[in-house]
């Protein structure tokens, strides 16, 4: 971002211009086990996405299934298993019975609005093939989370998934 003249530096300003997390939600336990119903791992606290800004969205953590060649579907979606999907894994194939898969997937999302947007994010799986019971496994070494970060103006990401 470049500073117009005569424009005051604030702490806000300069903290827009470098990407930096705005929430941090992370599990340590394993999740309950699930089959072909979406549940939630993963539930942010209230998250207040500003207008005309882009935000970076990951989810990290471990899928697996009681069925060797089981998938696994994970997301982050607004609010509830069947909110707005704003990053998705399609599927993710389990190769052996037990056996831990990681995942380490973003997405950047923008509010292109004129009106500030709170809203909690959830982390999701689901069985997306096979027979077997899944879930998100987690330690307290091996976290599974959803971070936010702010990553700039909006209209630097022009084909990003809208937040709505």
């Amino acid at each position: 971002m470049a500073w117009r003249p005569g424009q005051r530096i604030t702490p806000q300003r300069l903290l827009d211009n470098t990407p930096h997390t705005i929430s941090y939600t992370a599990i340590t336990a394993n999740t309950s086990t699930a089959t072909t119903t979406e549940a939630v791992a993963v539930t942010t606290p209230s998250i207040t996405f500003r207008a005309g800004r882009a935000y970076r969205i990951t989810f990290k953590g471990l899928a697996q299934s009681s069925v060797a060649a089981d998938t696994v579907t994970v997301r982050v979606r607004r609010t509830s298993t069947s909110g707005d999907i704003y990053v998705d894994s399609f599927r993710l194939p389990i190769p052996a019975n037990a056996t831990n898969v990681p995942f380490y997937l973003s997405n950047i999302c923008t509010n292109g609005t004129s009106s500030d947007i709170t809203v909690a994010l959830v982390g999701t799986y689901v069985r997306a093939s096979g027979t077997g019971n899944v879930l998100l496994a987690a330690t307290t070494t091996h976290v599974c989370y959803i971070e936010v970060e702010d990553i700039g103006e909006a209209t630097d990401f022009v084909a990003a998934r809208a937040i709505t």
